[in-house]
């Protein structure tokens, strides 16, 4: 018997020890896998098998086990409570999800029979008449007992494979045996989807050595923190590590066997987070933007030209499916790393849907949340304290007041344009920067400014920095900026900020970067004024930079702009 991994945790539930320890001991060709978790194949959803079986003379056998002393179903719900959802049905569901996934990959494997069967080693089951499930498909406690060897046990499963595909018109008898070179392409095929992964350890002792060197004496606690309490908030400004801190916890949940979700307010933050999770190929681990997490758990699609009712009803719809039991228990979570903390709070409907989500809601979940509440952007107080309030009896706090991200020089002015709590900071980790830092360029018009941009890039360039170092940020809407033209213009090459494989110099806004950051921010059309101007902006864009910025002000606001950093000189 080929068992992959080539051990099991003695942590692992009793039933699937006990399951393994006999497939173990058996002579069979076969190939066991234990523990897939088909969630990147099925929008994210949890879909577990437990153990995936390929007979080679007859299909793949994806079983479901249960560990409980004690099963029954009442007619409406399954006891004990613990059990959420229909054992049978949720191995239904990861077969058809396997089988899809299966088909799409390996064509050669379009006529292998995928059934699904439970077992339960450690309980007796007698199927109910009020139970769409035949006796054959389970193996409950005096089944598995009676079979005292590991062949007998292989027996007695390739006979119930058999017997479900025999009554079942909708499958075709394997015709041809699973060869030994097909085999291999299904192990490789599983390979990514695997929960156990004990070869990982090399891979994780790695990353912790790089993170060590990323991270300062103030964010070292968080993790320790993290590890021995339930429900942590971390608070802190732009460029204190935060987002660096809430992967590495998603991570490590995800390692000790918890299906974790990383979840955030941003759009492009949810698309950046996505891309490193999917580096690990941990299918226990779900990141994105929230919005697009919840919908993919409950197969919500965005319709062409959506109007305003569907935006406005959108989570109204997302609360109606997950409050049913079958969505509420494939999407619930172990763990929840809720990023932009701040924006996310203070949007009730959309905080109540991720609420949905937690197993023990925000006294008994378990979470880290990570946000910078004292100069939150886009979140009013009045909307934010009472959730933030809530969760501060909750949670363990801590505070984070170094930044990381930007030079002293870089931080300071974002600090004194934007008005920002002068105690964001306690310090800054990066003194240097030199006298260019960051550099004010005043402009005439659209013709004057784009000039001026491009001599900051080809400057920049020059100097060795890439067309990827170098992000061109709007203050305002795109639309009424400077950067279609400069894109339509400039020779060289622009890329979304969302692409994030694509060659070029990244565009956005200030507003959509929030989160991001880059070695060379450029802030374009940036016309201060005393009435309806948003200066929390200038928090947001500035701290992007990693090296230099440049500030392009149009000439009309150039008084205004100095008048208020000569303010903030004398308040500091």
């Amino acid at each position: 018997m080929r068992m992959i991994p080539g051990f099991i945790d003695e942590s692992a539930p009793p039933g699937e020890v006990e399951l393994y320890r006999k497939l173990e001991s058996a002579q069979c060709s076969w190939i066991v896998i234990h523990s897939l978790d088909l969630a990147p194949s099925n929008h994210s959803r949890r879909t577990e098998l437990d153990f995936v079986i390929l007979i080679p003379d007859v299909g793949i056998l994806c079983v479901e086990v249960k560990s409980h002393r004690e099963i029954g179903f009442d007619g409406s719900r399954w006891y004990p409570e613990s059990i959420t959802k229909s054992p049978f049905r949720q191995a239904q569901d990861a077969r058809f999800a396997l089988r899809r996934r299966l088909v799409e990959r390996l064509a050669t494997f379009s006529q292998v029979p995928v059934v699904h069967c439970c077992i339960f080693p450690r309980a007796d089951f007698a199927v109910p008449p009020n139970l769409s499930v035949q006796p054959y498909e389970v193996m409950d406690r005096g089944r598995f007992q009676a079979c005292i060897t590991g062949d007998v046990l292989c027996n007695a499963l390739k006979n119930m494979a058999l017997r479900i595909i025999d009554a079942d018109p909708m499958i075709t008898p394997l015709k041809v045996p699973v060869s030994g070179l097909q085999g291999e392409e299904f192990v490789n095929f599983c390979f990514p989807i695997r929960t156990r992964r004990p070869e990982k350890d090399a891979e994780i002792r790695y990353r912790e050595e790089e993170l060590e060197k990323l991270l300062r004496e103030q964010q070292h606690p968080v993790l320790l923190l993290a590890e021995y309490n339930s429900r942590v908030l971390v608070e802190g400004g732009a460029g204190t590590g935060k987002s660096l801190i809430g992967l590495e916890v998603a991570r490590r949940k995800a390692a000790q066997g918890l299906r974790v979700g990383y979840l955030c307010f941003n759009r492009l933050i949810g698309q950046w987070a996505a891309s490193k999770l999917e580096g690990d190929q941990n299918p226990l681990l779900v990141g994105g933007s929230a919005l697009s997490v919840l919908m993919s758990l409950t197969g919500i699609k965005v319709p062409d030209n959506p109007g305003d009712d569907f935006w406005s009803l959108l989570p109204l719809d997302i609360q109606d499916r997950l409050t049913d039991p079958s969505y509420a228990h494939d999407a619930r979570f172990d763990y929840l790393v809720i990023d932009e903390a701040q924006d996310i709070l203070g949007r009730p409907d959309l905080f109540d849907c991720i609420r949905l989500l937690m197993d023990g809601d925000l006294d008994c979940g378990r979470y880290l949340m990570l946000g910078d509440f004292r100069n939150q952007v886009l979140t009013s107080v009045a909307a934010l304290e009472p959730p933030l309030t809530a969760i501060r009896s909750y949670a363990t706090r801590w505070l984070l007041m170094e930044n990381c991200r930007n030079y002293k020089a870089i931080g300071q002015i974002a600090m004194k344009l934007s008005e920002a709590d002068q105690d964001t900071y306690s310090g800054y980790l990066r003194q240097g920067g030199g006298l260019h830092a960051w550099n004010l360029a005043l402009y005439q018009d659209a013709a004057d400014q784009i000039r001026q941009i491009i001599e900051c890039i080809e400057a920049a360039l020059a100097s060795g920095f890439h067309e990827e170092d170098i992000t061109v940020l709007s203050f305002g809407a795109e639309q009424q900026s400077v950067l279609p033209l400069l894109r339509n213009t400039y020779r060289r090459p622009f890329v979304s900020a969302g692409a994030m494989g694509g060659k070029g110099i990244r565009w956005s806004t200030v507003p959509a970067y929030k989160g991001l950051e880059n070695k060379i921010i450029i802030i374009t059309d940036v016309t201060p004024s005393n009435s309806g101007f948003d200066r929390t902006r200038f928090y947001t864009g500035i701290t992007r930079t990693q090296e230099r910025l440049y500030l392009f002000c149009h000439e009309s606001g150039a008084s205004l702009l100095a008048e208020w950093v000569t303010r903030a000189r004398t308040r500091i």
